[in-house]
């Protein structure tokens, strides 16, 4: 549409290529004001001198500033250090009995713990019975989701 591509322009020409192509090349001028940066302040830019320029690209705000302290190590965090290990206190040994609370799914139980003794018999508990629907309905189930993209059968014809 001719009109609405005008309305949309507003004089100007359509970009017909490659939108960067339209950018004019940066590198060099970056590269030249990297290296004046560099002479003025007295900093040793690395043999290729293309990857501190990257840097600053990169990194405009302190990009220059880690090139000046490359070499000083004091400018930077320091190195974390591997703590050395303590020795770890020994447990006490627990009381010969005690009487403790235990949580178990949200419900408090005052239990009393006494030292020995075998366990000569065990019993499960009885499961506990799952709770009942909220409400009585036909369950609507998506077994995958997605977007429906074409529908292609008709209300009420019969699908395999």
């Amino acid at each position: 549409n001719a009109a609405l591509q005008a309305r949309v322009l507003e004089g100007g020409a359509p970009v017909t290529c490659r939108p960067a192509d339209l950018l004019k090349p940066e590198l060099a001028e970056l590269e030249a004001d990297v290296k004046r940066q560099a002479q003025e302040k007295g900093i040793q830019l690395a043999g290729n001198a293309i990857d501190d320029v990257l840097t600053v690209a990169l990194f405009p705000q302190i990009g220059l500033k880690f090139l000046e302290n490359r070499h000083n190590p004091a400018a930077f965090e320091p190195v974390p250090q591997a703590e050395t290990a303590q020795p770890v206190a020994k447990a006490e040994k627990p009381a010969a009995s005690g009487i403790y609370t235990v949580e178990v799914e949200g419900k408090a139980f005052v239990v009393k713990v006494s030292d020995g003794g075998d366990i000569s018999q065990v019993s499960a508990s009885a499961p506990v019975a799952a709770p009942a629907s909220a409400s009585a309905g036909t369950p609507v189930t998506a077994p995958l989701a997605g977007n429906i993209w074409k529908v292609i059968a008709t209300e009420g014809q019969s699908v395999a």
